[in-house]
């Protein structure tokens, strides 16, 4: 997860409404938990497609850990 603000967690959230909206993404998952740290006390997960409306598109990942236990570095 990552620490968020309250202004960074909305810009996220408009980010995606916009998207969504458009037609510009038909996917993806948003987790937020009340963190314990006053300045930043949002932790955010974020998982969702975007450029779809330029064919394939690509993924936006916000708070996902991609560290693969075992993979090679």
């Amino acid at each position: 997860m990552q620490s968020m603000n309250r202004e960074e967690l909305v810009t996220l959230l408009d980010d995606i409404r916009d998207r969504v909206a458009s037609g510009d993404s038909f996917e993806g998952k948003l987790a937020f938990l009340l963190g314990e740290d006053a300045d930043r006390p949002y932790q955010v997960t974020a998982v969702y497609r975007t450029g779809q409306l330029l064919g394939q598109g690509s993924t936006v990942l916000v708070g996902v850990d991609l560290d693969i236990p075992g993979a090679a570095a």
